[in-house]
């Protein structure tokens, strides 16, 4: 008796028939667990649960519950998965249009060439007319040539003829 009244909490037998108690015990083998373990358990997993033992044994309510509670939790990590792909996606779409925008020329750098483009064909235009110009200055100069060359040859001729004039005739 003296050890009886030394524990703080006094201990009480719960009284179960002989089938229960073995099946009980049956279940208990793998577990680990005493008889006294498990009624504690039990009764605290009631408590916590709400889970109402005199309606039917099998009343998955608390169950049903926890797996709604779990299939809503997991296609809420779906579309939280399903956002950051989407942000990855987002994301890598806007370094690879960086990339092409690194790597295609500014546009002032395209205006410059284009302005320089013009230019070069402008300064090709004007030597293209210079080059007309001097063609039909070397014309001019030519036919001049000609012409007073023929004069040349005329005056000559009429000196030989006059032997007046005395002419270089030498080109």
């Amino acid at each position: 008796m003296d050890t009886k009244q030394k524990r703080k909490n006094p201990l009480t037998t719960v009284a179960i028939s002989q089938e229960y108690a073995q099946r009980l015990d049956d279940y208990l083998k793998g577990t680990g667990l005493s008889r006294k373990e498990f009624v504690e358990l039990a009764f605290d997993y009631f408590e916590r649960t709400g889970f109402d033992i005199r309606g039917e044994a099998m009343d998955l309510s608390p169950l049903e519950k926890l797996a709604e509670r779990i299939e809503k939790t997991a296609n809420r990590i779906e579309q939280v998965n399903d956002s950051k792909e989407a942000i990855k996606l987002l994301v890598q779409t806007i370094q690879e249009q960086q990339n092409m925008q690194k790597s295609l020329p500014s546009l002032e750098l395209v205006a410059q060439t284009t302005e320089q483009r013009v230019q070069a064909e402008n300064k090709q235009k004007e030597q293209a007319k210079e080059i007309e110009q001097l063609r039909e200055e070397n014309k001019a100069l030519r036919e001049w040539k000609e012409q007073a060359r023929k004069e040349l040859i005329r005056i000559r001729d009429e000196q030989k003829t006059f032997g007046k004039l005395k002419v270089n005739t030498e080109f």
